[in-house]
């Protein structure tokens, strides 16, 4: 049940009704209400592991209080690792088990001791990257004695069985999460229709911008050995715009249905594209994520390698962006990719900038010439490094580039010139436009200081775009991490 399928519609829109008009008298009701929707949901996208689901939520809610009401250190440490031990080998099995089985056969055969093995058929829980990291980050601010651990069985459950969330983040912190589900949350038309607007543009930019570049992508990786360079490049960079537009698009419908219920979830996109160095890149790309890697693995890895200054800040970047990548997938391309995005921020820290942030062109209209080359410059980077996203093995990657930095890059990419081809670049061209001119605001789409006409037509504006020209899709990419 995608949030652009009719399925969704036909759920949601009872859901809510319910939620304002039955189940508002209080908390507990609503909570209620909202755990059984939930696990509803999540058993329509994938029955057969709600029953993980359920043990996950309780036996991290029991290891919680466990560590807060242990007397001494070694036994909230127990806990601690228990709970550490429970969530990160859940991934270990469901995601990662074959990779590691497949290598360990493969380093066997390289000696001559084993000849043939078959892989585990182990299918993957939807949400499980999002769910364990939100729970192991839980008990690890329990034990650092950053939150108290919530008692109420009802709300923990809320808080990691979300609907909204479950499938694909954001990967939310208790800290902000449960304390708006703590108390009786109210109906507020102002915050409702900022919802729907983060709804409109997320479907926007998936069913219009994501599923165009993605007939292009698809088509170009998928002949890539046929084609020059210069349409490999072009493949390049319909599949980064894709890649950003389906997941940005999944996190605004996400957040802004969300709303609809009275619930803030944290931003998980700041138009990334408009950063001019790979550090202010991390700080507006999957914001979830990556501020969970920095507060969980970054920081303590630094603090334990701080002797060895520079060097040792090189090495918790490039750690925990290999962490990064390995989290997306049991592939070496998804290694791959974190690695070279470690790599990328060596020149900051040598150079001091790597804490800079800041919004392009803030207060202005346009950016200056040298802003926008190192939007450029980064731009391309980050394009070409998502091909080992994109790819399903480092050594195809590798020939992907070769060929696009061959002499037939300079070739006319005639396969792809088009009437589509060009109405998707206008497209895009829109979605750039409207992001840039809301890059200081709260989301992509927050237009509630537009007078009443300017409003209504920017509606029926992405509305008609999404009538004319938008596509059908079943899932979305980040489904499958």
């Amino acid at each position: 049940m995608v949030f652009n399928s009719v399925d969704f519609i036909v759920f949601i829109i009872p859901v809510f009704l319910l939620y304002w008009l039955v189940f508002s008298k209080s908390s507990v009701y609503q909570n209620l209400f909202l755990l059984v929707v939930s696990l509803f949901f999540y058993a329509w996208a994938d029955w057969k592991f709600l029953a993980l689901l359920v043990a996950s939520t309780l036996i991290n809610f029991y290891l919680g209080l466990k560590i807060h009401k242990s007397p001494d250190d070694r036994k909230r440490s127990i806990f601690l690792y228990t709970g550490v031990i429970f969530n990160v080998g859940l991934l270990l099995y469901f995601k990662y088990f074959n990779f590691f089985y497949e290598g360990f056969y493969e380093i066997l055969n390289v000696f001559g001791a084993s000849s043939n093995y078959s892989t585990l058929s182990i299918l993957l829980p939807l949400g499980i990257s999002f769910f364990t990291f939100q729970t192991l980050g839980y008990l690890i601010d329990v034990f650092n004695e950053e939150i108290e651990p919530n008692s109420n069985l009802l709300e923990f459950s809320v808080f990691v069985t979300f609907f909204p969330k479950i499938l694909s983040g954001p990967i939310e912190r208790a800290a902000s999460f449960i304390p708006q589900i703590q108390d009786k949350r109210k109906l507020s038309y102002d915050v409702c229709v900022d919802g729907f607007r983060q709804i409109l543009w997320g479907l926007f930019a998936k069913v219009v911008i994501a599923e165009n570049c993605a007939e292009f992508a698809n088509l170009i990786f998928d002949n890539y050995e046929n084609n020059p360079g210069s349409v490999l490049l072009m493949g390049t960079f319909f599949y980064a715009i894709q890649l950003y537009a389906d997941f940005s698009g999944y996190s605004n419908m996400a957040i802004g249905v969300s709303k609809l219920f009275g619930i803030q979830l944290m931003r998980n996109f700041s138009t990334p594209f408009f950063s001019t160095n790979i550090s202010d890149f991390w700080r507006k790309w999957h914001i979830s994520l990556t501020t969970w890697m920095m507060d969980y693995v970054f920081t303590p890895l630094s603090f334990i390698l701080r002797r060895h200054q520079k060097k040792g800040l090189i090495i918790s970047i490039i750690v925990t962006f290999i962490l990064v990548g390995f989290w997306h997938g049991a592939n070496w391309t998804f290694v791959v990719y974190g690695l070279l995005h470690g790599i990328y921020f060596v020149p900051l820290v040598y150079s001091g900038r790597m804490n800079t942030e800041q919004i392009v062109a803030k207060g202005k209209w346009f950016p200056s010439i040298k802003e926008i080359f190192k939007m450029l410059i980064l731009f391309v980077l980050i394009m070409l490094t998502d091909v080992f996203f994109r790819v399903d093995s480092v050594k195809t990657g590798i020939d992907y580039m070769n060929r696009i930095f061959s002499t037939s890059i300079i070739d006319a990419p005639s396969a792809i010139y088009g009437n589509t081809t060009i109405i998707t670049i206008m497209l895009i061209g829109i979605f750039i436009a409207v992001e840039w001119i809301n890059r200081e605001k709260k989301h992509d789409f927050e237009i509630s200081d537009y007078n009443i006409y300017l409003r209504w037509a920017s509606y029926i504006f992405i509305f008609v775009l999404i009538l004319f020209f938008g596509r059908s899709s079943e899932t979305f990419i980040y489904f499958q991490f």
